[in-house]
């Protein structure tokens, strides 16, 4: 099985209840599922269908602020 580069993605969330994020994070490009990969550890096989991954030359980036969710008016 020949290992393939991961697909990333990005997604927002909400930190501290108030700042908007952004975050990369990383999908088998075999059967989508999220890989739990980041600059300290990069597994060899996703956990699900067994496929083969290279994270040979991955820049690897830090959450994004957006910006901060307006208060709700009272």
């Amino acid at each position: 099985m020949k290992a393939m580069k991961p697909i990333f993605r990005t997604k927002q969330y909400i930190k501290y209840g108030f700042v908007k994020m952004e975050h990369e994070y990383c999908c088998c490009p075999k059967c989508r599922n999220i890989l739990n990969a980041g600059p300290n550890y990069q597994p060899e096989f996703c956990d699900r269908c067994g496929q083969a991954l290279d994270f040979s030359n991955t820049e690897w980036e830090e959450d994004k602020r957006l910006g901060f969710l307006k208060p709700e008016a009272v």
